[in-house]
Order: C-alpha cells, then structure tokens, then sequence
C-alpha cells in the first residue's frame, strides 16, 4: 500500500513538472509598455504576464506602484517607495566589499561570454515584436545634435523588423528644447524554456558560479 501510494504521488509530480515545463515552452512571457512625457507630466506603464500570472508597475509625476495581477486583476499592491526604503535587519548585513579593477570585471565576461552567447542568441531567437508606436518632438539645446538623433532615430526606425510592425514618428524643433511624445511597445517572448534552459545549464557549473559570486563581491575566485 505503501509502495502503491509512494508510486501514485511520484506520477503526480512527475506530470505537475511536465506541465510546467509544457506551459513554460508553448505559453509566451508578454511584455506591454505604454508612456507618455508632456511639459507639465510623465507617465509609465508596464506590464509583464505570463498565462493568468502578471505583474504591473505604475509610475506617475514621481509615484510609483507595483501591483501583483492574476487574470488581470491586482491581488496585491506595493508603493516602490515603501520597498526601496525597505532594509535589511542590521545583524543581516555585510560589509561591503571595495570593487574590484575593471581588468577582472573584464576577465570575468571573458570567461563567461561562451555562455551569455548562447543566452543572448536563445533571447533574440524568442523575442517577436507586436506593435512599436511611438509619435516624439525633440529640441535640444543645440540643433546639431537635434539633427543626428533625429538622423539615428530615422535609420533605426527602418531597420527594425518586422517594419510593418513599427509605427514611430519623430518631429525635429530646432530653435528651443522640448521632448513630448508618447511610446507603447508590445512584444512576445516565445518559448521562453528555451532561454531558461541555457541560464540553467550555466548556472549548473561550478566556474560560473565561483566567477559570477567574484564579481558580486561575495567570494574568491578559488571559493
């Protein structure tokens, strides 16, 4: 009977974790961001949902909330202000550590580039952009360099893809400063699996680990 319900619960788990692991290849992380900068205000919104699951940040003339969605509903709500003044209890916190040269920062993305190479190309592969609109005045104070941003934004703008998805507009002023506009992106981070997969698989060595703990600070090299 033992052995029977031992067998029963292992085939549970083991169909919960191929779900999950189903859902986390065909079920795509969405991204929405919505803004809008004028002279008198300012205003984002972002969210992040995969399946029923979300999150939501808020940030209005200096506010910001952070809200916790299911369905798309909030079932729970956060000030940003309240969690940035958060601190750990005393007894909890290290002494920080001076940083270290930029030679072994330099050192370490050496070392680990063979596998953020493979991240980087299995977050590109997945990305797909929906809709990217956006409609900006720019005046800086000098038009030079109102004509090379203006310039860069044109190029980019064409050689984004896919173009038909792309709809931004940028109108030069030349003779005082002013940046308004509004901006909103959607995208789609497909099969995101296949980008946990290679995270996973770096963070399963023991090298990666040692040099990523080196460069936090929060070991040697030979720890």
């Amino acid at each position: 009977m033992a052995a029977t319900l031992l067998v029963i619960i292992l085939l549970i788990i083991a169909a919960i974790i191929l779900a999950l692991l189903l859902a986390l290849y065909l079920v795509p992380v969405i991204i929405e961001t919505v803004a809008g900068c004028t002279r008198e205000s300012a205003a984002a919104t972002v969210v992040v949902a995969w399946g029923i699951l979300g999150a939501r940040v808020r940030v209005a003339d200096g506010v910001g909330v952070l809200e916790v969605l299911i369905v798309g509903r909030p079932v729970m709500t956060r000030d940003l202000a309240e969690i940035a003044a958060a601190q750990p209890p005393e007894e909890k916190k290290e002494e920080r550590k001076p940083p270290l040269p930029m030679r072994e920062y330099l050192s370490a993305a050496v070392d680990l580039w063979p596998h953020l190479r493979k991240i980087i190309a299995a977050t590109l592969r997945s990305l797909y952009l929906e809709t990217l609109r956006g409609d900006v005045t720019l005046g800086l104070e000098n038009p030079a360099d109102t004509g090379v941003v203006y310039g860069y934004c044109t190029a980019l703008r064409y050689a984004l893809w896919p173009a038909e998805a792309v709809d931004f507009v940028m109108t030069p002023v030349f003779d005082h400063e002013v940046f308004e506009g509004s901006f909103t992106l959607r995208m789609q981070v497909r099969r995101p699996l296949l980008i946990i997969i290679p995270v996973a698989s770096a963070l399963l060595q023991k090298p990666v680990r040692q040099r990523l703990r080196q460069v936090s600070g929060r070991g040697a090299p030979g720890a």
